[in-house]
């Protein structure tokens, strides 16, 4: 078994966030759902899952975006998770993911221009998922995840 290591990486889209901050980056409605000893809140839309209505984890409600936004042509974008806090994910609707190679996480001028290419799947894709940002255009976002 790999050994499980923090990554840092520059992530061009859109901050969504997750059940540990509220969602901080979407606009629409909320809905909670929880089990015997708990509840979380999730966004309010039509493709939640019931794995997404009975178990706290962002690894379902990615997997289902993800394949809402295959099934719409979308499959090149992705939901990047990302830490929030120190136990807690949230969710980058993500079209370019850049990792360094070694070294400080920078981008040259050229690939930050380009990134700008994405930025029409990446609202369509808000409107295959439903979703409503606070921001109205992708940006360039810090993350930091495992992998």
């Amino acid at each position: 078994m790999g050994a499980i290591s923090n990554h840092e990486a520059l992530v061009y889209g859109f901050r969504l966030g997750g059940p540990a901050d509220n969602w901080v980056g979407l606009s629409g409605e909320l809905v909670r759902y929880g089990d015997a000893g708990s509840s979380w809140p999730m966004p309010r839309v039509s493709w939640s899952t019931e794995a997404m209505r009975e178990e706290d984890h962002s690894d379902h409600s990615a997997a289902a975006a993800e394949e809402r936004l295959a099934e719409a042509g979308l499959g090149a974008l992705r939901l990047q998770t990302y830490f929030i806090g120190w136990d807690d994910e949230g969710h980058i609707l993500a079209a370019v993911v850049h990792e360094p190679a070694g070294g400080p996480t920078t981008l040259d001028p050229a690939a930050m221009i380009a990134a700008s290419k994405h930025d029409a799947s990446l609202t369509r894709a808000l409107s295959v998922l439903g979703l409503r940002t606070r921001t109205t255009a992708p940006e360039w976002i810090m993350a930091s995840y495992c992998a």
